[in-house]
């Protein structure tokens, strides 16, 4: 056993510095960082039965070495663990037996099942699932109180799409439902290209309170699919569009002791695809830089949250696509631990630079309000823009599109400029910045802002979910646009103004847009959502007018849910 603790000390290639992990789990809120994943994050996270946390080290970005990262204080702090070089050991135990199950696949030689005999620490049996190869596949369901085990996977099988293996007898013996397809991305509108259509992949499966299971899948669509099963994983509805958004991204989903949902996945929209994608490989992956994390207290009907659980640190680097091997990177995939009530640890993120476990306190996600003013950087902000040409693994490079300047009138403080510059080198050289919000249906929006005479060709946009900064689509996509015009909202100096958005989805009057308190215009609903309003976008455009324009300047933002 390696005593030595893993810090929690920022990724070493990384400017980000994250915040120091509390001392006990009482005083875990917020999401901290509080170690780096030793493997990609939707399995190997388990719990033994006397609370040890385990993070098992297997997995397509498995670091190497044979060993387990430990925790035995709920995840606050973790220790590295040689092990023999072994089949894996554990994922979830069995509420009948006490027994670890867990399905591997061994390639050309199929599907097993490996159970423990005694606990973790015993013997193990090995029993063959299927001779058809699946991959992703992820950790247990147990349904129906334990007497149903039903494990969620893909691949092996013409057409690609999702299925489930499912056990009544604890795991001895299995058998595989019928497969769940999704329709292929076809292009059009704003794509040039077809994304890579690689069918339904990547299933995550709750059981609700009805008794059914509801299975959420990765798609090459704007949105996750999701089917249903009503005779406990063996057959499967055909699949529809789900309320959540996530583009060629894991979901994952599980619940709570108290009975409450938590889903984990990338509330994102990628950009749109260039004519060189042609359905067979993405050109690159532009939505992986952040998980979001939402929860429902009546069984999915409703959500809330819709927060940013973690931004890629990495996300405004120039070097991002060539950091580290030519392998996955980004934000998605998660597998999770309630490890007392309410307080979540979580494993996120593929790439070895990029991943992490967190934990955090699900009450944070009730949160109604956020405000930021630049105290930390661009920390909270996603402002970067892609270089041209596929660098590394399916990634750009990147460059920071927006500056962080001193203040104006307090150079001990920040403000952030924003502007257009034309740019030949960039996939897009429209210049923006996105921050995220508690998702509120009814709410308020406010900032503080410079719109200098000259400072043409900036909108605000208020949306349900994150885009590139970069990316117009936001406009088109978006809840309520708002051009950010001294005319139309009635500014005629340099001075600092206070910009409110008031805003009730579910009413007909449109949204109120006042400055420094008169009302100057109302902004009707441009598209509906179903969750609420959880993002802001500045964006910065070329204009006719001004090759060069000014630049906007925003030194404060905040958002209420009411």
């Amino acid at each position: 056993m390696i005593k030595s603790m893993l810090l929690v000390a920022s990724v070493a290639a990384s400017s980000t510095v994250y915040a120091a992990v509390p001392s006990t789990l009482d005083s875990v809120f917020a999401p901290v960082k509080v170690a780096t994943g030793p493997s990609d994050a939707y399995i190997g996270l388990s719990r033994m039965p006397d609370g040890e946390l385990r993070h098992y080290n297997y997995g397509e970005q498995a670091d190497a070495g044979s060993f387990y990262l430990s925790s035995t204080d709920g995840g606050l702090t973790w220790r590295k663990v040689k092990a023999a070089r072994d089949m894996p050991q554990a994922d979830i135990a069995s509420p009948l037996s006490g027994e670890y199950i867990r399905l591997v696949n061994m390639g050309a030689d199929g599907v097993y099942c490996i159970r423990t005999k005694g606990g973790p620490s015993g013997d193990r049996t090995v029993t063959k699932v299927s001779d058809i190869a699946s991959i992703m596949i992820k950790p247990p369901v147990f349904a129906q109180g334990g007497k149903r085990i039903v494990v969620a996977a893909h691949g092996g099988v013409d057409p690609k799409g999702c299925y489930t293996y499912v056990s009544t007898d604890d795991g001895l013996t299995w058998t595989r439902s019928n497969t769940v397809e999704t329709p292929p991305h076809t292009g059009g509108g704003f794509h040039q290209g077809i994304r890579w259509n690689h069918g339904a992949v990547e299933p995550t499966v709750v059981e609700l309170t009805d008794g059914r299971l509801w299975m959420l899948m990765r798609t090459p669509h704007d949105r996750h699919y999701e089917a249903f099963s009503t005779d406990g994983g063996l057959t499967w509805s055909e699949p529809q569009p789900s309320r959540f958004y996530g583009t060629i991204t894991m979901p994952t989903i599980g619940r709570l002791a108290d009975g409450r949902l938590l889903f984990f996945w990338c509330n994102t929209t990628p950009l749109p695809e260039l004519p060189t994608a042609n359905g067979v490989w993405d050109d690159v992956f532009t939505n992986r830089d952040v998980t979001h994390v939402a929860i429902s207290d009546d069984d999915g009907a409703t959500w809330t949250g819709f927060r940013e659980l973690m931004l890629d640190p990495m996300r405004n680097e120039s070097d991002y696509a060539l950091r580290g091997r030519g392998i996955d990177r980004g934000m998605h995939q998660a597998q999770f631990i309630e490890v007392e009530p309410g307080k979540i640890v979580a494993a996120i993120g593929q790439h070895p630079l990029h991943r992490a476990i967190v934990a955090f306190d699900v009450d944070w996600l009730y949160e109604p309000e956020r405000s930021d003013d630049f105290t930390d950087g661009l920390d909270n902000w996603t402002t970067f823009n892609y270089i041209k040409g596929i660098r590394g693994h399916c990634s750009y490079n990147r460059i920071n599109g927006a500056d962080l300047v001193a203040h104006p009138d307090d150079e001990s403080r920040n403000a952030l400029s924003l502007r257009y510059q034309a740019a030949d080198s960039l996939v897009s050289d429209i210049r923006g910045a996105v921050w995220n919000f508690p998702a509120a249906r009814r709410g308020n929006f406010s900032t503080s802002l410079q719109i200098p005479a000259g400072a043409d060709g900036h909108t605000l946009v208020l949306n349900d979910r994150w885009f590139n900064p970069s990316d117009t689509v936001a406009r088109h996509e978006g809840i309520y646009i708002l051009p950010l015009s001294r005319r139309k909202l009635g500014i005629k100096d340099d001075k600092w103004h206070t910009l409110t958005i008031d805003w009730d989805l579910d009413s007909r009057s449109g949204a109120t847009v006042r400055v420094d308190g008169r009302k100057r215009l109302t902004l009707p609903a441009a598209n509906p959502s179903a969750d609420g309003i959880s993002y802001v976008h500045f964006l910065a455009e070329p204009t006719q007018t001004d090759a060069s324009p000014r630049p906007i300047l925003i030194e404060r933002v905040s958002a209420t849910r009411r």
